[in-house]
């Protein structure tokens, strides 16, 4: 609802509250609208938006359509950071005026949320990308209500991970870890945003060479993949089985089976960026 336009065409025609609401509805419910938001009825804004000479569309439907194409937009960005084209995902994300989305709490969190990741994922700012996850974590949804909080918590390990502060990476990550079976998933983006957060846990114990429990979710992470089919993270999670197994037992066929099917998903979604980790992987496993 875009009350601010309707305030400033009341102004600019030159009309009191008194004068616009005179025969429509009392001075109080005009100053109600205005000034807390309170929507008068459907009947009462249509009569009122016909005095000021503007339609009805551009008071309800303005913040709503520029959200949703914003949103279009950050989905894009956050596809892009799934096959690690940071590049895209920035430029889409510096394209965005952070105020444009203030009155869509969802839209919002997805900004903060790609923008930690990128700064993380992408040699960025950690002390922005601490600050980033804590507007969703203490801010945003201090409930923890949303899967946002959750790639927040991924986020600050994987930034206390970077900064080899092993308790406190830890502590978010647990606190994933915790709940990662149960999350709920209902749309594609939420299983996105799901796998990413099963694939982010999954790394943080492959480094710490915790393989048991990082082999078991990034197993799960095959199964929703393939439950919901979606493929984007489905090469990378390949790949990082071959690189645990190797680890654990050196170069083998098992090694070179799981690199191979990396291959063919990375060529199935044309993901050049991994395309060329895997093929050198492959190579020097020959």
């Amino acid at each position: 609802m875009n009350i601010q336009s309707f305030v400033d065409k009341r102004k600019e025609m030159g009309l009191s509250q008194k004068e616009l609401s005179k025969g429509v509805c009392t001075q109080a419910t005009l100053s109600k609208f205005e000034n807390n938001g309170k929507i008068p009825s459907m009947k009462i804004l249509i009569q009122l938006c016909n005095r000021l000479g503007i339609a009805l569309d551009e008071i309800i439907g303005i913040n709503g359509n520029g959200s949703k194409k914003l949103v279009k937009m950050m989905n894009t960005a956050e596809f892009n950071l799934i096959i690690s084209d940071y590049q895209n995902s920035w430029k889409i994300l510096n394209s965005i005026e952070l105020d444009s989305l203030k009155d869509d709490k969802q839209a919002t969190m997805q900004y903060y949320y790609l923008q930690g990741y990128l700064n993380v994922l992408d040699d960025g700012d950690l002390l922005e990308a601490v600050f980033d996850f804590n507007q969703i974590i203490a801010v945003l949804d201090p409930k923890g209500e949303t899967i946002f909080t959750f790639l927040a918590f991924v986020g600050l390990g994987m930034v206390y991970a970077q900064q080899s502060d092993d308790d406190k990476s830890e502590y978010y990550f647990s606190k994933v870890f915790n709940d990662i079976y149960g999350m709920p998933i209902d749309d594609v983006t939420k299983i996105w945003r799901y796998i990413n957060i099963i694939f982010y846990c999954a790394i943080y114990y492959s480094n710490r060479r915790e393989f048991e429990t990082a082999n078991a979710l990034l197993r799960y992470g095959v199964k929703v993949c393939e439950d919901n089919h979606v493929t984007y993270y489905i090469a990378r999670i390949y790949q990082q089985l071959a690189v645990n197994e190797c680890e654990l037992n050196g170069h083998s066929d098992l090694v070179l089976n799981l690199l191979n099917k990396a291959e063919v998903f990375s060529e199935f979604n044309h993901n050049d960026n991994e395309l060329k980790k895997i093929r050198k992987l492959i190579e020097d496993c020959k």
